[in-house]
């Protein structure tokens, strides 16, 4: 199996306590990114119905929410928002104002410095311009707060940027506020509205003297500036020390300096103001700052803290309050909420996974719209209850299902997952043990993988369940109280054998230069393990030799992640017969020490040529084996069309007829496409999933549709589901680091970090990123994420249609009890009986001269039983696929084997003769054909001459000359093809490259001429040239 994983990362931003010259704050460390652990919200269980619409709240009121961090949290950090409900929301702009909020507001700096990273600042004018460009789509107005230094500033710090001084700040920030608007109107983003400054009071622009009065003279400049732009003015203006009545002061200032202004904002912290201290405020700027509109440019309110007093509930009451206490019907009011879209900070509106608090909420609540703010706990972020195994099914009984078809799983994961802790139910949710939820549901055979040393030289697991030999033993030994079979799956490896990679076992390594020593390893390792699990009790009813071999085995396998086809071994015959001898090997173990087990053959992706090549390299080694298996897997492999009905149906005729069985190893559907505990599935929302429904019907389906397809034959076995019970060890993506440490422990995910220096660092890192750590596969299992049972699991015993049943080989054998055809499965229920119609072939008849048969179901296991048939005179074809010409005229062409002569004249003539029959008379005949494919007749062997063959061209094949030639004789035509079409170009005593010779059947040879730059000029007898230097 293939896993894709990614890396789960969290952000951690630290408190710090910064000297503003007024008060103590506690302030978000935004440009510190690291590793933390999740902080999660108990509950959200906040009582919005008590907050009313607030009197003179307006369309000019300023609802306002600071997104100075948003570029940096979406591209850097990776950061999602989410609603109440956990869902990932299209465009977070758009949330927050149908949450009420009205403006956008950004923070500018002059020089921000990049972060370690290399990422621009919080603070960039680039960021700045792309949020507002969303904001603005969105519907929004916006704000800018000009900052007018390199980093935050505050009431007593507002340090000038690097390269301004006192004496030339007041030119260069007229400057650099027009080239501010300048490149915001370029870029189709100007504001609503511009602050100057952020908690100015006698130092703006640092000019301190005077009681800043340069300062105050410099923001008129500004203002001026601003407003002949067409935007709005505001200041924003450090809250006084003692008494909120004091900004009369600063109004004095601004009033006597003429600055131009709409909007006069006050910066507000709740540990020292609260909503009776905004009232004063408000009130003193309607006295004495008539038709301006006071704000709260600033404000932050947590909702948790180190003393544990803050909650959602004191946070959104805290904003009801400000807001409240900034509106009446003199002044519209309003607040910036800082830090807003922070996602994790403990006084944002969105928890550490992007999740918004209700408390967002109240910027629509103020204004009389009661927004939903109904929520839940993502089941799949923190191991709630997913309600997929409440998900009703419907299951159709399968016509071929009877209780003998093979209903088989691959729990092999199933120990590490127990011994960690992992917990199964029923369906009254009482806590159940596996092997008996399934046994209970219909399961009747368990298939079991074995590594032979999956763990490292400090004995730490490789993962994947850890599945060593005494691993498969206890599993075993558990089916075999609830009397189910097992399949023994053996890798050969240490680790995951798969398409992509065959690893010799670490104990091997030394052999692998040595055949028949790696043949001894592969049968001693075989026989000694099948000889543990019968000594434990365990009902071997089949064992697989290789686990998926369609690219090789041992070591020598093709390189399916580079492109490299299967080809590369099975078409290349060293190779094939090296890898057969091991298969041979286990075999061979496998006959001697458990005769009653089938043996299994294991490849993937269903593909009639494939399997055939494959096959065939068996056949000719003589490779001893009863059922071919096949992997299945729907979701994979759709461009190909390759794991579909109709190819399994194929492979499955296929493997019919080289008389075998047929079963699929490997299959399984999605029960969602979720990720439940932090490693990323297998399959996922990229994965095309359209051949079923995504869900437990999905997964009915699917089984359907494959039971239907396998069972239709008399060779279906049936099928096993791959890991259909591999969940969480601790239910919940958030739990990521814990499932990690426990995969790394009990070998629970689909590798852990000890396989490292085993399994290629391609499979065990993702861009560089480790990937190993949970299960890939939760969404795949029978089972919900906190091990209950859904409801597809009862397909297995309610799609059973019939009872008990006997499968019976039948060998079509000879007088001498030699097999003449490919086996026949035959499938009779139990105490009932079948007729059937014999197989007709070339050659051969039944003795009795009756092509039907009646069978009979004894009981239930497979049985054996020969059929006697009889050979003709000519006996059966025999492949011979040669093209022939007929040389002699002495010998009769006959219609057929009753010696009918046929009138066609062949002497002379070239035919393709398909078969051979040696006939009991001693003489051998050909069935000869034209080349269109019509047949002709019967002809003695001695008529003809053998040519080539007829899979190849008459020319043969190119062998490579190279030579320089030059066209000595006029008397040898040229030609365009083999087909003899003449050439008129004139070579004679012209030189060519002869690229190519061909040795044609006529007794010929013939030279592919080229011209110097490359191009063909036609096909020459090789007598007509001289080779030149």
């Amino acid at each position: 199996m293939n896993k894709v994983k990614k890396i789960l990362t969290t952000l951690m931003a630290a408190t710090l306590t910064v000297s503003t010259g007024l008060t103590s704050m506690p302030m978000f460390a935004h440009n510190v990114k690291a590793e933390s652990k999740a902080e999660t919200i108990s509950s959200d269980t906040n009582d919005m119905s008590q907050y009313k619409k607030i009197n003179g709240i307006s369309s000019q009121t300023v609802l306002g929410a600071d997104f100075s961090h948003y570029q940096l949290q979406k591209n850097a950090w990776k950061k999602v928002w989410k609603n109440y409900k956990g869902i990932e929301v299209a465009n977070v702009f758009e949330y927050v104002r149908s949450q009420g909020i009205n403006t956008i507001s950004v923070k500018v700096a002059v020089n921000p410095a990049k972060d370690k990273d290399g990422n621009e600042s919080y603070l960039s004018l680039e960021n700045a311009k792309k949020t507002l460009k969303e904001a603005k789509k969105a519907g929004l107005k916006t704000n800018v707060t000009l900052l007018y230094s390199d980093d935050i500033t505050y009431a007593g710090v507002q340090k000038l940027p690097d390269g301004w001084d006192t004496d030339s700040a007041e030119e260069k920030a007229l400057e650099y506020t027009k080239n501010v608007i300048k490149e915001l109107k370029a870029a189709d983003t100007v504001p609503t509205m511009i602050t100057i400054g952020n908690e100015v009071n006698y130092n703006f622009l640092n000019m301190s003297s005077g009681d800043g009065w340069e300062g105050f003279v410099a923001m008129s400049k500004i203002s001026k500036m601003i407003r002949e732009e067409g935007i709005k003015p505001a200041v924003s203006v450090s809250a006084p020390t003692a008494d909120a009545s004091d900004i009369q002061w600063i109004i004095g200032k601004l009033g006597n300096a003429d600055v131009d202004y709409d909007y006069i904002g006050v910066n507000i912290y709740p540990d020292t103001h609260n909503e009776n201290y905004v009232k004063t405020l408000k009130n003193t700027v309607e006295e004495k700052a008539a038709g301006k509109q006071m704000i709260i440019s600033s404000v932050k309110c947590p909702w948790k803290d180190s003393a544990g007093k803050a909650s959602i509930t004191t946070q959104t009451k805290s904003i009801y309050d400000y807001l409240q206490a900034t509106i009446n019907e003199k002044n519209a009011g309003g607040l910036i909420y800082d830090d807003a879209d922070f996602v994790g900070a403990w006084d944002s509106f969105f928890d550490e996974n992007g999740q918004a608090m209700s408390s967002l909420a109240i910027f629509a609540y103020a204004q009389g719209n009661q927004v939903d703010v109904s929520s839940y706990k993502d089941p799949w972020e923190y191991g709630g209850d997913t309600g997929l195994k409440d998900q009703k099914v419907t299951i159709k009984k399968v016509k071929g299902m009877s209780e003998s078809s093979i209903r088989g799983m691959d729990i092999s994961s199933y120990l590490a997952l127990k011994k960690a802790g992992v917990k199964y139910y029923d369906y009254e949710g009482n806590e159940t043990p596996l092997l008996k939820v399934l046994h209970d549901n219909g399961i009747n055979y368990i298939r079991i993988r074995i590594w032979n040393d999956p763990f490292n030289a400090d004995g730490e697991t490789y993962g994947g369940g850890g599945n060593d030999v005494s691993t498969g033993v206890e599993i075993a030994k558990e089916a075999a109280q609830y009397d189910m079979k097992v399949l023994l799956d053996f890798h050969y490896s240490d680790f995951w054998a798969e398409p992509a990679v065959q690893l010799v076992p670490k104990a091997w390594k030394k052999d692998v230069n040595n055949t028949e020593k790696m043949c001894s390893d592969v049968y001693d390792f075989t026989k000694e393990s099948i000889q543990k699990f019968k000594d434990a009790g365990a009902n071997i009813g089949m064992v697989q030799v290789g686990n998926e071999i369609t690219n090789g085995l041992l070591g020598i396998y093709s390189n399916r992640d580079k492109g490299e086809s299967f080809n590369v071994i099975w078409g290349d015959k060293k190779k094939s017969t090296e890898v057969n001898k091991y298969l041979k090997a286990g075999i061979k173990a496998v006959r001697e020490y458990t005769p009653q087990a089938l043996v299994a053959l294991h490849l993937e992706t269903p593909n009639v040529w494939k399997y055939k090549t494959i096959m065939n390299t068996w056949k000719r080694d003589n490779v001893d084996y009863d059922v071919l298996g096949s992997s299945y897997y729907p979701f994979w492999s759709i461009a190909a069309k390759a794991n579909t009905p109709k190819t399994l149906k194929d492979v499955q005729t296929l493997a019919a007829s080289y008389g075998k069985m047929f079963a699929v190893f490997e299959t399984s559907w999605v029960n969602s496409l979720n990720d439940g505990d932090g490693t990323p599935n297998s399959i996922g929302d990229s994965t095309n999933t359209g051949a079923y429904e995504v869900g437990p019907q999905g997964q009915v389906n699917e089984l359907t549709d494959l039971y239907d397809t396998v069972l239709s034959q008399d060779n279906g076995l049936g099928t096993f589901y791959w890991e259909g019970a591999w969940i969480p060890v601790k239910a919940g993506w958030t739990n990521w680091e814990y499932n990690k440490q426990i995969a790394d422990q009990y070998g629970t995910g689909w590798a852990s970090k000890g396989a490292l220096g085993y399994f290629p660092d391609s499979k065990m890192y993702y861009k560089g990123k480790a990937a190993w750590g949970g299960t890939s596969w939760d969404n795949q299992a029978l089972f919900d994420i906190n091990g209950y049972p859904l409801q597809s699991l009862k397909f297995y015993k309610d799609s059973v249609s019939k009872g008990k049943e006997q499968i019976i080989a039948l060998k079509i054998v000879d007088k001498n009890g030699k097999e003449v055809y490919p086996t026949q499965y035959v499938k009779v229920e139990v105490g009932k009986t079948r007729k059937i119609t014999l197989p007709k072939f070339s050659g051969y008849y039944p003795s009795n001269k009756n092509y039907q048969l009646t069978v009979k179901g004894v009981k239930e296991e497979n049985a054996t039983q020969s059929v006697v048939y009889t050979r003709t005179a000519a006996g059966p074809a025999i492949s011979y696929n040669y093209r022939v010409k007929v040389t002699k005229k002495n010998y009769k062409l006959y219609k057929n084997f009753k010696w009918k002569k046929s009138k066609t004249k062949v002497y002379k003539k070239t035919y393709v003769a398909k078969y051979r029959y040696d006939h009991k008379n001693g003489n051998k005949y050909l069935a000869l054909y034209t080349k269109g494919g019509k047949f002709v007749g019967y002809i003695n062997k001695k008529a003809v001459k053998r040519l080539g063959s007829a899979t190849l061209p008459e020319q043969g094949k190119a062998y490579t000359y190279g030579k320089r030639v030059k066209i000595k004789s006029k008397k040898y035509k040229l030609y365009k093809n083999f087909k003899w079409k003449k050439s008129k170009t004139k070579v004679y005593k012209k030189t060519y490259v002869a690229k190519y010779r061909y040795k044609h059947e006529n007794g010929n040879k013939y030279l592919a001429l080229y011209t110097k730059s490359g191009k063909f000029v036609g096909y020459i007898n090789t007598k007509a040239a001289k080779v030149v230097k």
